[in-house]
């Protein structure tokens, strides 16, 4: 296995925000990480970027805990996308994707032999050439975004961590960005929002509620409609794409609900 969680858990202010978390993703495998705004998600990613450390028990890299690794090697090694960034020097694209470079290079500082291909290649992956000089803060949220895979891009990775990185982004790059990620020869585990995304795009995924797992498995075991009522408090009817099984859903209106709470439109019909 790439990546292995053993009974992770991390504490922050007196409450457990990661409980007991167990995970496997294989080489080259893409694990989504799905969930409930504060289920624990963006916590369970910095404890696998090696960010925190687990409160209990270990995180591993093809079986090693990362609390032997340097900071250097685990930077060589992962990259992780956060959900926002900022910065208030002011920097090009290209300034932004070239510091995924920084582990590679020596004490000095100095630039390496590499540095310019790996740049190029991540600024292509990402669809960034033409803007390659423009400058940070002219950019739209989506186009920092992609600059940010960039930069991970440059890093040359084996693991790749990303959180919701399909925030700001239109459908179009939404898919564009997903389908890069699944293609490449890295292994991936990805925070999402869209469960149609994770669907369509991971090889397994991983629900989260409270800091704890309620189900892990490929999206067609997983994401049922009993689970997605359980975990998210609405109803769906999911079908499964005939030649790929993965499934599709399609989220019904809310129901109103027993204790007799008004729906949010009543009396709009009375007042006009």
């Amino acid at each position: 296995m790439s990546i292995q969680v053993r009974g992770a858990s991390w504490w922050a202010g007196g409450s457990r925000i990661v409980n007991r978390v167990s995970l496997e993703v294989p080489v080259g495998g893409m694990l989504g990480l799905i969930g409930p705004n504060g289920s624990g998600k963006s916590s369970l990613l910095r404890l696998i970027a090696g960010l925190r450390a687990p409160s209990e028990g270990a995180v591993l890299l093809d079986g090693r805990n990362i609390t032997g690794l340097s900071r250097r090697d685990l930077a060589r090694r992962v990259a992780f996308v956060e959900q926002e960034v900022s910065t208030e020097v002011d920097l090009t694209v290209t300034d932004v994707v070239a510091l995924g470079r920084t582990p590679h290079r020596s004490a000095w500082g100095g630039s390496r032999d590499g540095d310019g291909p790996a740049i190029d290649h991540a600024l292509r992956c990402a669809g960034l050439v033409d803007l390659r000089h423009r400058r940070w803060h002219s950019l739209s949220g989506g186009e920092r975004q992609r600059t940010q895979i960039a930069r991970a891009l440059a890093q040359e990775p084996s693991e790749l961590l990303l959180d919701e990185p399909t925030n700001h982004l239109d459908v179009a790059h939404q898919l564009e960005l997903l389908d890069l990620v699944s293609r490449l020869p890295l292994t991936s585990v990805v925070a999402l929002h869209d469960l149609n995304l994770a669907a369509m795009f991971c090889d397994a995924v991983l629900v989260l509620s409270g800091g704890e797992v309620v189900a892990d498995g490929s999206p067609g075991d997983v994401l049922t409609e009993d689970l997605v009522r359980r975990v998210y408090d609405v109803d769906c009817a999911v079908a499964h794409e005939p030649d790929s099984a993965r499934p599709h859903i399609k989220f019904l209106p809310p129901r109103r609900r027993a204790t007799g709470t008004p729906h949010a439109t009543a009396g709009y019909a009375d007042r006009a």
